[in-house]
């Protein structure tokens, strides 16, 4: 949903009526996680998709029909047998997944503005949805609040609780007993954060990169005419010493389990106390850029400022997946590859991340 919510939010201030399809439950193996959603107006634009393509054309197809008649419809897909033929509707990757697709009027999506705003402003929030075709509801849950029912009473309680359960790291939930799911609750969280100590031209395409993998990029730069380069390039800056910016970003809470700070600098005087303020943070990722030999000489140095060796081994360095690439578009890709496979580990507290980019 996050992926295609400003442009939802568009549709909807343009008075443009479409049908919002959402992936609400998977079973097995699918293309795309729950949570995901496409959209479809009456002249068959589409944003997003469901699936890898297995079964987009029918739900977008589905969608034009819910528009018309205005009647919500939760539809369910498994894998193509061995018998199908050769266009018949199904995952070819052996899962099932459950499809909600609603229509959503100019004059009755209140929730959607409320949702964008929220986004835009880097505010967590949960929107619950009650996947009935003749008594559906929205429930909007915010840390200081809630807007909308799903029909009061216990079923709004619950879906509330469910959706402050998964605010502070977003997910989804069905709730419900039975092979029919009753509400389907999703938590966008406040993006993590990607903290990128100084500006250099890998700190370029790793931003841009971050921003697509749902992270909150941030440069730390004491050098003023570097910190005006990163906000020429559109990229938030946090001036002065990095390890006092993220001793900052620590205080507010946005430095956290879920957050990566990534080192691009091998000064003495700056990649030691921000490697340091960067551990006692424990952040989920923390990387470093330079050849062995600095990072022999870095070690050393950090046990010298008191950091043990558990926290030297956390420390990822020489930075990056070894793909073998020395561009620095390339440099970033490997540092963003091995972020995504630490962040999926189960040992990852932000594993349980929300969908969908930050940008």
């Amino acid at each position: 949903m996050r992926d295609i919510l400003p442009q939802l939010a568009e549709w909807w201030r343009e008075s443009r009526p479409f049908a919002l399809a959402t992936l609400v439950d998977a079973v097995g193996s699918t293309p795309l996680p729950v949570g995901t959603a496409m959209a479809v107006d009456g002249e068959g634009a589409v944003l997003g998709a469901i699936s890898g393509g297995c079964v987009d054309a029918d739900v977008a197809a589905t969608a034009q029909e819910v528009l018309r008649d205005g009647r919500p419809v939760l539809r369910r897909y498994g894998p193509v047998g061995p018998g199908s033929g050769p266009f018949d509707v199904g995952l070819t990757c052996g899962g099932t997944v459950t499809v909600w697709i609603e229509p959503v009027p100019p004059d009755g999506a209140w929730w959607l503005p409320v949702l964008a705003s929220a986004v835009g402003a880097g505010r967590p929030v949960a929107h619950a949805v009650r996947l009935r075709s003749d008594d559906s509801g929205h429930l909007v849950v915010l840390p200081g609040g809630r807007e909308g029912s799903l029909g009061g009473g216990e079923v709004d309680r619950d879906a509330e609780a469910a959706a402050r359960r998964l605010l502070p790291e977003g997910g989804t939930a069905v709730l419900g007993s039975g092979p029919h799911p009753d509400v389907f609750v999703a938590a966008l969280a406040s993006p993590p954060l990607l903290a990128i100590v100084t500006w250099t031209p890998v700190a370029r395409p790793l931003a841009r990169i971050g921003c697509e993998l749902g992270y909150r990029p941030v440069v730390l730069e004491h050098r003023p005419a570097f910190a005006a380069q990163a906000r020429d390039a559109g990229v938030e800056v946090l001036p002065g010493l990095p390890q006092t910016g993220l001793r900052t970003l620590r205080g507010e809470g946005a430095l956290d389990g879920r957050s990566a700070v990534v080192v691009l600098t091998h000064d003495a005087r700056v990649d030691v106390p921000a490697l340091l303020e960067a551990a006692e943070a424990g952040v989920g990722y923390l990387g470093a850029i330079g050849s062995a030999t600095t990072v022999r000489d870095r070690s050393g140095r950090l046990r010298d400022v008191g950091l043990d060796e558990a926290g030297l081994s956390a420390i990822h360095s020489p930075i990056g997946l070894p793909l073998g690439g020395r561009a620095p578009a390339e440099v970033a890709t490997a540092i963003a590859a091995q972020l995504v496979a630490v962040r999926v580990s189960p040992r990852h507290p932000g594993s349980r991340r929300a969908v969908g980019s930050g940008c």
